[in-house]
């Protein structure tokens, strides 16, 4: 790794529960152990009208370099303060990750007023949105212009930057790196998890779907998939995260398949000690999506050494190798089934295929490829 160089983070870090905190966090973290770090984040991240729900992430604390909570959104000044501080620090590279369009006012001038002797880094969650928003993507592309390098983690991304009229910018194809579960909560005890699997019936299969519900995720799908399952085969499935909108609509499609005793909902906020029992008790996590960038789900739940069945869409399929950490299938409930069934006769082969793979994505790896990367922007 490069050592020595000296990074600006500006991005959500714990105690915040949106904008890729989990991420940010172990990337900060990845990053101290090879030069400075100072990490800005927000007291107030989006417009209230865009992000209603918590925002404050419960679980234990985490152990992170030490972050400044500077920035709000509604309030220039504390762009102009945050820049200064920047400027003062003399990083080599100023790093930002970028979700959502939303964030172009602030981002936009953080990354006009970085210092000229710094590289301005976007890591890119996501180019385009999963829901079309008029005038997005003039958004996106009024803030990504001003970038010297452009991170993305899937590898339809790089086309989807061109769409932006960005195809000129320097582009560091990289993944989205593995959490490492012993940062995230204690390990759950193979009693606990026992506990949990005993509480649902000790079904064959117990799925879990993580994450907050949203309708490109596809929920709908794995219920109807759910239902279409060799009944021979008992399964059983846990939707954790929080509703975007109402949760009533699928819960009513869960009654209707005759499914009721046969998922659970928790439809809120799942702290990390809570989702260390769902992913260490549950034989996959299901990801039926519609369309994807990429997952961070996915390294989740390879974190708790957990395979994933998945729909072939976006960037999944770069994530997720068939028959070795997972299985894939086409986003349709048939097929879906499908995997499942065969997720039945293989689980302890694909999970040993999950451990095996430990380590080849890690946010030391990843941090180091940035490194290069801006080290390689230099004249």
């Amino acid at each position: 790794m490069a050592a020595g160089l000296r990074r600006s983070v500006v991005a959500a870090v714990y105690p915040l529960a949106a904008g890729g905190a989990q991420f940010n966090g172990a990337m900060a973290k990845a990053m101290a152990r090879s030069g400075a770090v100072d990490v800005l984040s927000w007291r107030r991240l989006y417009p209230p009208l865009l992000f209603r729900g918590q925002v404050v992430d419960t679980s234990t604390p985490v152990e992170l370099p030490q972050a400044s909570f500077v920035l709000d959104w509604h309030d220039p000044r504390t762009w102009r303060r945050a820049a200064r501080r920047i400027v003062a620090f003399e990083p080599a590279a100023v790093v930002l990750p970028w979700l959502h369009p939303v964030m172009a006012p602030p981002y936009r001038y953080l990354l006009r007023h970085a210092p000229k002797t710094a590289a301005r880094v976007v890591i890119c969650h996501n180019v385009t949105l999963h829901e079309p928003v008029p005038g997005a993507r003039w958004i996106s592309r009024s803030a990504l212009r001003h970038a010297d390098l452009l991170v993305t983690h899937a590898p339809q991304q790089r086309e989807e930057l061109a769409e932006l009229g960005l195809a000129s910018t320097p582009v560091l194809e990289a993944f989205h790196p593995r959490f490492d579960a012993a940062d995230l909560a204690p390990p759950p005890s193979g009693e606990a998890c026992a506990a949990e699997r005993a509480r649902h019936g000790d079904p064959d299969l117990l799925l879990l779907t993580f994450g907050s519900i949203r309708p490109y995720k596809g929920v709908d799908l794995a219920l109807d998939a759910l239902a279409r399952v060799d009944p021979a085969l008992r399964v059983r499935l846990v939707i954790a995260g929080r509703s975007w909108g109402s949760a009533r609509p699928l819960r009513e499609q869960a009654s209707r398949l005759g499914l009721d005793g046969r998922v659970e909902f928790r439809d809120r906020f799942v702290p990390n000690e809570e989702a260390a029992l769902l992913f260490g008790a549950a034989d996959a996590s299901l990801l039926p999506y519609r369309s994807a960038t990429q997952s961070g789900v996915v390294q989740l739940s390879f974190a708790y050494g957990t395979p994933v069945v998945a729909t072939r869409v976006g960037g999944l399929p770069a994530a997720v190798e068939h028959g070795v950490d997972g299985l894939l299938s086409e986003p349709d409930p048939d097929a879906l089934a499908s995997a499942i069934e065969e997720l039945g006769s293989r689980r302890e082969e694909l999970a040993a295929g999950v451990r095996a793979s430990a380590g080849a994505t890690s946010f030391d790896r990843y941090c180091e490829l940035l490194d290069h990367a801006v080290l390689g922007l230099r004249p």
